[in-house]
């Protein structure tokens, strides 16, 4: 068994400018946000901290999360879906479906036994197909309306918002640029979903495999239950397209599938 960490004693003396100090903040925030989120609360022995001590001496970019009592489902959320693109059928569209398989694990975490089976991706990427190509928004929000589920492209989200979709009990479908050293991103986008989140972390499905977030490789092929840095994934996800197929990093213009409605 782990040991409690001290945050009480620590709380009181703590020394920004003490690297074992910031070190223990970190592993505080980490495992309370998930665990024990009522500390980070206003009035919890953690919220002096929280929300005093600049980001960086915290490693983190987030804002305070959500209080508990607004946090409506578990943080991360429960029973996660798992599908991924490399097992299609299709074997056609192996490295094209990562839209599809994204939206599916949305659609069968709102709808379980929606879409039964490991490759329950595939069932949607059918329906997909009805409306157009597996790349294509429009199609895969017309199949996400075949099954009930309302939904809208978003190119204007941030962290905020996947916060808010999570706290509802919804996984967040995200497209960033996956290619490229993290200094000079180029390349077409990729697809992943969000189900989690750690004032530093996010807890992702990527349905390719585990992104290397600096480099812009694949470090494998088991991208389920990944934590991606928020820092390193937003200067992926929140860009802005500057000729030449390169990206430069724009707050607030992350792409996210928010759901508005489930019928």
């Amino acid at each position: 068994m782990s040991r409690p960490i001290p945050s009480r004693d620590y709380v009181d003396h703590f020394d920004p400018e003490l690297d074992h100090h910031r070190a223990w903040l970190l592993a505080v925030l980490e495992r309370l946000v998930v665990h024990e989120p009522q500390d980070l609360e206003e009035g919890g022995p953690l919220w002096r901290l929280w929300s005093t001590v600049p980001a960086e001496a915290a490693g983190a970019e987030a804002e305070a999360p959500t209080g508990a009592s607004d946090q409506l489902y578990p943080n991360p959320l429960r029973g996660a879906p798992c599908f991924q693109q490399r097992d299609s059928t299709q074997l056609s569209q192996l490295d094209r479906t990562c839209f599809s398989s994204s939206c599916a694990m949305r659609l069968e975490a709102l709808k379980p036994a929606t879409l039964p089976g490991a490759n329950g991706d595939d069932q949607f990427l059918a329906v997909v197909q009805c409306y157009g190509d597996t790349t294509d928004a429009c199609a895969q929000l017309q199949a996400l309306a075949h099954y009930g589920v309302t939904a809208r492209l978003d190119q204007t989200a941030d962290f905020e918002l996947i916060e808010e979709q999570i706290a509802r009990g919804i996984p967040v479908p995200c497209g960033y640029i996956y290619r490229g050293h993290i200094n000079r991103l180029t390349g077409s986008g990729h697809w992943l979903i969000v189900y989690g989140h750690t004032p530093t972390h996010l807890l992702v499905n990527d349905p390719w495999g585990e992104p290397d977030l600096l480099s812009g490789s694949t470090l494998n092929a088991n991208g389920m239950g990944v934590q991606l840095s928020r820092q390193n994934f937003g200067r992926r996800w929140m860009v802005k397209p500057i000729g030449g197929g390169v990206f430069r990093h724009v707050p607030c213009k992350g792409w996210a599938v928010v759901v508005d409605g489930i019928g």
